[in-house]
């Protein structure tokens, strides 16, 4: 991967085994390694290369085929990444002193999106509970984006504010943003593209549009869920980060959905990934007052057309190396692999941006400054792994700040996600599901939603599993539930849902110092007497589908949240924050790729029932 345009080398090798980088020379020259690598079978023998490719990790021995698997690299990159112990009062030193360090380099950013563009300011207005659909108007319209995104509380931390809303967020970043599409039906002034400040509850208009085109009947109404990683990125700077952020999402998704369902609409989400500048797009929940079908794609932006102009070498791009070669993935454009000649290789390096904007790269300034042939160049032209300069300077733009907080491959996943969803528009019918709470209530749980840090080891009331089961039931990820203690005429023990709702125990309870350990020493986990396991389960391949079984692992968390929220005895504790060897013989589900989400319900103190418990320097959310 190229790692950003200030380094000495252009090129770092990452082994996804061991979790090991290294910086390749070649910043404005040949990397020899490399382009021995590139001559595949033609290159000479050399006992020296290929102890270095392969202590790199660079392929398999005896391997004979390269398959685009860009995912299958980066789950195994975040399999058994290594967490601080926060049960060692030096775990939480260390931490803080982290945290002063991102401080002194730069402050953290607003905790709302700053946009340019008209601003309507919104008026308060309660949550409208209806059992017909409610009518379209700016009091409804902003009822549904306080309910789901706006800041409800603040408090002053150790490094800029720590905001509270309705939803839980890892350290209470909040990166999920929501904008909305408003066609025919609504009023005149709120028709177009708009983001949500929940900051100033105020719109904001999409002056540059958002990317993606949705076919509503009217009154139709889109809302395009969207993440500012960069909030989340400054308190979360390693490969692993992304996952919170869409289980994250997931939260305010379901949030909105109910929101919604609850003033008699009927919606559908459709997962539709994309990009914003350097934000990405997970997708839109779509709202309708009667059934309706609805269809989404993309905008296509095509970049010009230059063909004397400059080219700069495309940031969404890896190198696979194999012993049949080397190969150029360009994750913007496509799947495929382009096969790389060694020449090809230096030109890639040539054509990165220069922080000194001194390095001609014109076509033929970029053959002859490389060696590679003119074909060598087309070829790089036409798979976009060179792209016009001015489209380049767009994609380094957005692809900065992933590089500057070592979220690089995280960018790719999404930017392959994003590049196989534009291929086919996408449908969906509006409906209307059971929700886990009386729609009447749900205001009144918005309110008291809170992360509980303060737990009394006792059961639980039988009520409380019985909201819970059917949640689990219906969930859209794998489910294992351990009981602590007994409930509800149930020993301890681990158990799963079979088909018809019952539960079938698969193993033995946990121990506390078990599912402490396991939730990276984390000492609020202490009281909790079961545990929701929520394990991310793909319906189908590919990237897109894997953000979306963890955008459905939040869904479901915050639904256990909202059905359990207007108990004052009983609280709720969630983290993604979770040591992955320690998982299998927890959940008895072997080895979990991509990790579980713990969902800790128990009973609460009685002096801090149904509140938050902090203890201080800590943020509201599901890791310290």
């Amino acid at each position: 991967m190229a790692p950003q345009i200030q380094a000495d080398s252009r090129w770092i090798s990452i082994d996804a085994a061991t979790r090991k980088a290294y910086t390749l020379s070649g910043k404005d020259r040949e990397c020899t390694l490399l382009s021995w690598i590139a001559r595949g079978g033609s290159r000479e023998p050399s006992e020296e290369f290929t102890a270095a490719a392969r202590s790199l990790g660079m392929w398999q021995a005896g391997q004979e085929r390269i398959t685009p698997d860009f995912l299958g690299f980066y789950r195994l990159l975040n399999l058994g990444y290594p967490f601080l112990d926060y049960s060692t009062e030096s775990s939480h030193e260390a931490d803080r002193a982290l945290m002063d360090g991102y401080a002194t380099h730069s402050g953290p950013p607003p905790v709302s999106t700053p946009r340019q563009g008209r601003r309507i300011g919104l008026p308060e207005a309660e949550l409208v509970i209806a059992q017909a659909a409610a009518a379209p108007g700016i009091g409804l319209l902003t009822a549904w984006l306080a309910a789901a995104a706006r800041i409800t509380g603040r408090r002053e931390g150790r490094h800029g504010p720590i905001v509270l809303k309705t939803s839980p967020s890892g350290g209470a970043r909040h990166p999920t943003d929501l904008g909305v599409i408003i066609g025919d039906g609504w009023p005149q002034e709120l028709r177009g593209a708009w983001w949500y400040d929940g900051d100033r509850h105020a719109l904001s208009a999409a002056e540059s549009g958002i990317p993606i085109e949705v076919e509503l009947p009217s009154p139709g109404i889109a809302f395009v869920v969207s993440s500012h990683v960069e909030r989340a990125m400054w308190r979360y700077r390693d490969v692993r980060a992304f996952r919170p952020v869409l289980i994250d999402a997931g939260h305010v998704v379901e949030t909105l959905d109910l929101a919604v369902q609850a003033a008699g609409w009927h919606t559908a989400w459709m997962p539709l990934p994309s990009f914003t500048g350097p934000d990405p797009i997970l997708g839109l929940l779509v709202a309708t007052p009667a059934p309706a079908e609805v269809s989404a794609c993309h905008i296509q932006v095509t970049g010009s057309a230059e063909t004397g102009g400059e080219y700069r070498t495309n940031p969404f791009l890896s190198l696979l190396p194999g012993e049949n070669g080397l190969f150029a993935q360009v994750h913007s454009e496509s799947a495929e692999l382009v096969p790389l000649r060694p020449a090809s290789v230096t030109a890639l390096a040539y054509a990165n941006p220069s922080t000194r904007g001194d390095r001609p790269s014109a076509l033929s300034q970029i053959s002859e400054r490389s060696g590679a042939s003119s074909d060598e160049v087309a070829a790089l032209v036409w798979a976009k792994a060179l792209v016009p300069a001015a489209q380049a300077k767009a994609l380094w733009e957005a692809a900065g700040p992933w590089i500057e907080s070592s979220w690089l491959p995280s960018l790719l996943v999404h930017a392959d996600a994003a590049t196989s969803a534009r291929t086919l528009p996408r449908t969906a019918c509006t409906t209307v599901t059971a929700p886990p709470l009386p729609p009447q209530i749900l205001p009144v749980a918005l309110a008291a939603r809170r992360t509980t840090r303060a737990f009394v080891c006792q059961p639980v009331a039988a009520t409380v599993l019985a909201r819970l089961l059917p949640i689990l039931r219906e969930a859209h990820c794998d489910v294992r539930l351990s009981l602590l203690l007994p409930c509800r005429g149930l020993d301890a023990g681990t158990y799963r849902q079979d088909e018809n709702g019952s539960l079938l125990r698969v193993g033995d309870a946990p121990s506390p110092e078990d599912i402490q350990r396991a939730a990276i020493g984390q000492p609020w986990t202490s009281g909790i007497s079961m545990v929701a396991w929520l394990i991310p389960r793909q319906d189908s391949e590919g990237p897109g589908a894997w953000e979306e079984s963890l955008i459905r692992c939040g869904r479901t968390a915050q639904r256990i949240a909202l059905a359990l929220a207007t108990d004052g005895t009983v609280g709720v504790f969630q983290s993604p924050a979770l040591v992955d060897d320690l998982l299998g013989p927890l959940t008895t589900g072997g080895t979990l790729l991509d990790g579980a989400y713990l969902v800790g319900i128990g009973a609460t103190r009685a002096s801090g029932a149904g509140t938050s418990s902090r203890q201080p320097g800590q943020d509201e959310g599901g890791n310290p």
